[in-house]
């Protein structure tokens, strides 16, 4: 709202300038469009503040075009340069900057933007070079501290989740940091395979506000991870009781349900699932809990749906099958349930436990084993 109100009050002081800006773009002559260095900051900040994949090609177009016009000026190269570097073009803004090194060796915002190139390229220790440079600039604390922590999106975004936290904690160090950034950091524990970090704080996170379903979810993702499945299963039903339409924590739930053995749960679960979501893992991991509880005409509907889908035929056959097998068996048709379980084998998937854990007595048989052997050398 701040910034809606900013903008809005800069409007008069540019009356126009956002309309000539469309009016050009419409035509094909942005070339053309004749502003002051201060209107094409205020249309770069009107289309930043909208947000949206076409306005940031239109930030990207636009910026460069307003840098052509006014070389001079360090905003408008922020601006180009930036935008450069989020379309993944870092050399480009690499190579626009270099001239400028000298005049701006003393600009923090310069540097900043040195760092960020160099994030984007993986080049991070010469990031970290460019980054000592910067705080030896003089500049304004809070604008120290946003730069910082958009470099930490940056290497988030460039998988280094170790380098991410170097950057939030010296964001820290030099005043302490909103509480969403507790979010940031637990993201990146848990991709550093630091569970317990992570869960430290998700829990700071959800201290401050725990109406936000997606941390509840990453919440019940890790202590899943670290086979608390009690408190995942508390930190899934927080964020379906905040978000019923969230599909990730549904379908999470189920599994969690399925590996405690509580088929008629992950059933319910699935259930609610497949009624939002698309997903075929969802249609087979209800098939698979129909399975469990004996349900196989249902079980059957769900493969069926699966194969219909077409997306992942090739576990939708091996449901079908295992199904067809443990009827197979039960029914006495030996040389069916060979038939069935030789397809599944050869899969290799997870179904084959499924008819282990539905035929316990497989494992006393004498004909199996002999039918196992046979398979093993048949392979080999």
């Amino acid at each position: 709202m701040e910034s809606n109100n900013f903008l809005n009050d800069r409007e008069g002081e540019f009356p126009g300038a956002y309309e000539d800006f469309l009016s050009a773009k419409a035509q094909g002559c942005l070339q053309e469009l004749d502003l002051s260095e201060e209107a094409f900051e205020y249309v770069l900040e009107r289309l930043l503040d909208e947000g949206g994949e076409e306005c940031e090609e239109d930030v990207l177009v636009l910026s460069g075009i307003a840098f052509g016009k006014f070389p001079y000026s360090m905003n408008l190269l922020s601006r180009y340069c930036d935008a450069l570097i989020l379309s993944g073009n870092p050399d480009n803004a690499l190579e626009i900057m270099e001239p400028y090194a000298d005049s701006y060796a003393q600009v923090q915002g310069f540097h900043f933007l040195l760092v960020r190139a160099n994030i984007a390229k993986r080049q991070f220790r010469h990031a970290r070079e460019h980054f000592y440079k910067a705080l030896e600039c003089t500049a304004d604390e809070a604008e120290t501290v946003d730069s910082i922590c958009a470099m930490v999106q940056d290497c988030i975004d460039a998988q280094n989740y170790r380098e991410a936290v170097f950057y939030l904690e010296r964001a820290e160090r030099i005043r302490p940091l909103p509480y969403e950034y507790y979010n940031d950091y637990a993201f990146c524990y848990d991709r550093l395979d630091d569970p317990q970090k992570a869960v430290q704080y998700y829990d700071l996170y959800l201290d401050k506000n725990p109406f936000n379903d997606t941390v509840w979810f990453n919440m019940g993702t890790v202590q899943a991870r670290l086979k608390d499945f009690d408190k995942a299963i508390e930190a899934f039903e927080y964020s379906i009781a905040l978000n019923g339409g969230n599909s990730s924590s549904l379908y999470n739930l189920a599994v969690v349900y399925m590996n405690l053995q509580r088929y008629r749960e992950a059933a319910l679960t699935f259930e609610e699932f497949v009624k939002i979501d698309e997903d075929i893992l969802g249609r087979l991991g209800l098939g698979e809990s129909y399975i469990r509880l004996e349900r196989h005409d249902e079980a059957v509907e769900q493969f069926e749906l699966v194969l219909a889908d077409g997306e992942r035929t090739a576990e939708g056959h091996a449901g079908l099958d295992t199904v067809r097998a443990i009827q197979s068996c039960r029914s006495g048709e030996t040389e069916r349930f060979k038939e069935l379980f030789m397809k599944i084998f050869v899969t290799g998937t997870a179904w084959l436990g499924v008819v282990y854990d539905m035929l316990p007595h497989l494992q006393h048989e004498k004909w199996f084993l002999e039918f196992l052997e046979n398979i093993k050398k048949d392979i080999n």
